[in-house]
């Protein structure tokens, strides 16, 4: 097996297939070229576990955030290897990836599971499978929530069965997810003197051998604390605006719009606002856009009313249909809602309205600001600059503010410095952030649904 690597890919490569080296810890920049190094490394260890005892058959796991972080992150690489050796599947190796039946790939005797962790329920699907081989992608994202630590720290438990065996291996790989203080830092990496420690930054990946290749990675990231973290691999905390280029445009003239989308954050007491994103088609970049249009914005405090679910079921049906004469019935094809928000949930299911519930779960809130900033910072994401609605009138009239309050939101969110210096990790201020939940709630369901590329 041969594939181009770097001295520090070999280094690593050398490590991971050799016996008696049971532990390895892969700090990485964006594009480093450690997850695609692991990957290649790992069918040779399964070769040489092979080769150790050709009778046995052993079990492995992958662990990742979730399953579909794992098959674009870590499966696709191995296909590509794959496709570089001319294997196929079901030859010189076996890849299951039914939605129905475990995730597993099977080389030489090594069968190694596929399993998301970013719920609490995840470690119950790693008992009972004796493991030589764990792998944790993503392991600081995943330490980074508090309620997943106590199962993190199980993981090892799956492998003494084979506590002595030669080829007992952990490998964890991770990026910088927050400060000096974070607690998979202290305990994992501060804490492990005699383990494998490895970094890895863009010069480290022999893809990126020229300077505008370099610029490149270094682009993808907006903040310049973002750049320290994922780039240079600095533990340190963010602190500032959360978004501090938010790209804005005055008029739809140069867009054709193909559909829309609504994400709702719902408050009984806080504001309720309606978000729409339009998928769009810039006629002058010649590309697909999304743009988030003028939203609806209601806040009891300032209109000093207390509004009933009735209220702003009927609310929604006024603002559909305005964005129905505003943009000439272009179709709606989601609506989604705070999945916390269950008495609305049962309003709106009995008013009939069609709807569904947003994605949540440990980490969700960092990861969906994350995306939104490349977003912003890609141009990929505009805000229509325009006045938000306050209410609809019964009969249907929309009155306006005289600002934006979805655009003042996007402007004026903060890191929280204290609370991040603190945990370690990157916290948000919980202020003026209605309209910002909606939009991560919206945006998720276009990038399920490929609408919307995950950058």
């Amino acid at each position: 097996m041969y594939l181009t690597l770097s001295k520090k890919q070999l280094k690593l490569k050398n490590d991971i297939t050799s016996p008696n080296i049971p532990e390895i810890y892969v700090l990485g920049s964006a594009q480093s070229g450690k997850t695609f190094s692991i990957c290649h490394s790992i069918l040779e260890y399964a070769k040489n576990l092979y080769n150790y005892d050709k009778d046995k058959q052993y079990n492995g796991c992958i662990v990742g955030w979730t399953i579909d972080t794992l098959k674009s992150n870590i499966v696709e690489n191995f296909l590509q290897i794959f496709n570089k050796f001319g294997w196929s599947n079901k030859s010189e190796y076996e890849l299951s990836w039914s939605s129905s039946e475990e995730k597993y790939l099977k080389i030489y005797n090594l069968k190694i599971f596929f399993f998301g962790f970013n719920n609490i329920t995840s470690f119950n699907k790693i008992l009972g499978k004796p493991l030589i081989l764990e792998w944790v992608d993503e392991s600081a994202r995943i330490y980074t929530q508090r309620q997943l630590q106590a199962s993190f720290d199980e993981l090892p438990g799956r492998e003494v069965s084979f506590a002595n065996h030669p080829y007992l291996k952990t490998i964890h790989s991770f990026n910088v997810e927050g400060s000096s203080r974070h607690p998979y830092k202290i305990k994992y990496i501060d804490n492990k003197p005699e383990a494998k420690h490895y970094t890895f930054f863009p010069y480290d990946n022999p893809l990126l051998n020229t300077e505008e290749a370099i610029k490149k990675v270094l682009d993808m990231f907006p903040d310049d604390t973002l750049k320290k973290q994922k780039i240079y691999n600095q533990w340190t905390v963010a602190e500032g605006r959360v978004f501090p280029n938010v790209p804005t445009i005055n008029s739809l003239d140069n867009y054709i719009i193909r559909e829309i989308g609504i994400g709702i954050d719902y408050g009984s007491v806080n504001p309720t606002t309606f978000v729409p994103i339009a998928l769009v088609y810039d006629k002058v970049q010649n590309c697909w856009e999304l743009v988030r249009l003028g939203i609806y914005y209601h806040d009891p405090s300032r209109e000093g009313d207390n509004p009933t679910t009735e209220f702003y079921s009927r609310q929604l049906v006024h603002f559909i249909r305005y964005l129905g004469k505003q943009y000439d019935n272009v179709p709606i094809t989601d609506t989604v809602i705070d999945s916390e928000a269950s008495h609305f949930d049962n309003r709106l299911i009995a008013d009939g309205i069609h709807h569904s519930l947003s994605k949540k779960g440990a980490g969700s809130v960092s990861e969906g600001v994350e995306h939104l900033q490349s977003l912003f910072y890609k141009e990929f994401l505009k805000v229509l600059d325009t006045p938000s609605i306050r209410y609809f009138t019964e009969d249907g009239t929309p009155v306006f503010s005289g600002k934006d309050e979805g655009l003042i939101e996007l402007e004026s969110y903060q890191y929280d410095k204290i609370k991040s210096e603190i945990t370690g990790t990157n916290v948000y201020k919980k202020e003026l952030d209605h309209s910002i939940d909606a939009l991560r709630y919206i945006i998720r369901v276009f990038v399920d649904t490929g609408r919307c590329p995950q950058i």
